[in-house]
């Protein structure tokens, strides 16, 4: 059998809508991806923000670090041996009174 105009118009609609839902899928997909990519990019910045605020807490902790073993070592250094205390006699000194004459 001859396909007729009316066949040959229904395989072409066909064709198209099979073409558009085809390129719907596409655009969805690449939608998806640049969104994934977009998603990616901001992720890829968040963590570029929070490594560079843990670097800079890591360094000043550091610096607190070095700072407070640096003044221990200024206190130690200059020791001066301790002042000797007397020492107690077991037992007490008389008192002897001067004599005027």
């Amino acid at each position: 059998m001859a396909k007729t105009s009316r066949d040959r118009v229904a395989s072409l609609i066909k064709d198209v809508e099979k073409a558009a839902k085809k390129l719907r899928a596409d655009i969805r997909k690449r939608a998806s991806a640049s969104q994934l990519q977009k998603n990616l990019q901001n992720a890829a910045a968040q963590l570029r923000k929070v490594a560079a605020d843990t670097a800079l807490q890591v360094e000043k902790y550091v610096r607190e670090i070095r700072t407070g073993l640096e003044k221990g070592a200024a206190k130690a250094a200059p020791k001066k041996p301790a002042a000797r205390k007397a020492r107690k006699r077991a037992t007490p000194r008389k008192r002897t009174t001067k004599k005027t004459a």
